[in-house]
């Protein structure tokens, strides 16, 4: 009798597991399907690195000067929030755990940028960071220093060569901003913050933006990218060509706001896409999904940083 409640389980067990599997399955095709125009043009670029150690990847950024990705993000385990590094030419991973004026620092961390020697972390409604790395010595632990409060809830960030932009994260329920605007009947929440680098203080543009945005980039041409994302629902890349970059005619911190109004194109893809950045002009991008904490990325290959050949189906 207890072989047989035995032999019973495990059939049970086993026909949970089939089971699982073909909804995974179908699933994964269903999802391949849905973001088959994402897929035709992304191309791996590298491995996401530290998803095996337990880091909930957050920020995103190429260092041309030493020709290696660096991705930023706090920790499973709640132990401090970390920056990795890997090598583009050789694939070598390294981390560095982060500190704050000599003490463990466990920011969430939302974005990561490097430009002219320096990075630009954002961390959750709390400001900008600036720091540098020396590449030279084997650091265990960076001090990112003092924090530098800006007109936003700074979830993230972008740089080019003179200028760095700085948004907020808004869904109207635990994450809210206060920047309401409105302009074609269209009402957005949030904003992205222009700034000259080394002045913080005096904006030199507004952008109006549209909930759940997790990273911006501009590409050499002009065009803005959005990374759009909450939860299990499927990313949205928001493409925004020139002349859907509207200046309104209205104002805010004494500037005329840029409304980014319907975009030029928008891009499925799977859960949790979050920072921005521009490798080899392309956007790059990579998901939370595939942090341990989530798994579901897995499904989708979500471990890789990608690039996205935006253009290629204009």
């Amino acid at each position: 009798m207890i072989i047989a409640k035995k032999i019973s389980l495990l059939i049970q067990k086993f026909n949970f597991i089939n089971i699982l599997f073909t909804l995974l399955l179908i699933f994964s095709l269903l999802g391949c399907i849905s973001y088959n125009k994402t897929f035709a043009i992304r191309t791996r670029v590298s491995k996401n690195p530290g998803l095996n150690d337990g880091l909930v990847p957050q920020g995103l950024t190429w260092n041309n000067d030493d020709e290696a990705f660096y991705t930023t993000g706090y920790m499973n385990d709640d132990s401090p929030s970390r920056i990795y590094r890997i090598d583009k030419k050789t694939n070598i991973i390294n981390f560095f755990s982060l500190k704050k004026n000599g003490k463990d620092f466990f920011g969430h961390t939302g974005g990561l940028q490097y430009s002219d020697g320096l990075f630009y972390l954002a961390n959750e409604s709390d400001g900008i960071y600036i720091f540098s790395i020396d590449f030279e010595k084997k650091l265990k632990s960076i001090d990112i220093g003092n924090r530098i409060s800006v007109n936003n809830n700074s979830s993230f960030i972008f740089a080019d060569k003179n200028f760095i932009y700085v948004g907020e994260f808004h869904n109207g329920k635990k994450y809210k901003c206060y920047h309401d605007f409105t302009f074609n009947e269209i009402t957005n929440n949030a904003i992205v913050t222009k700034y000259s680098k080394g002045n913080y203080t005096t904006p030199v543009a507004i952008y109006s933006i549209p909930d759940m945005i997790q990273g911006f980039a501009i590409l050499p041409n002009g065009t803005i990218i959005l990374s759009q994302s909450y939860g299990l629902r499927p990313s949205k890349f928001l493409i925004y060509n020139q002349e859907h970059q509207i200046l309104t005619g209205k104002y805010m911190y004494g500037l005329e706001v840029c409304f980014l109004d319907k975009p030029t194109k928008v891009l499925s893809a799977p859960p949790m896409s979050e920072d921005l950045d521009i490798y080899n002009g392309q956007v790059i991008y990579m998901s939370e999904s595939a942090s341990k904490k989530y798994v579901i990325g897995s499904v989708f290959f979500e471990r890789y940083i990608y690039s996205l050949d935006i253009n290629k189906n204009n």
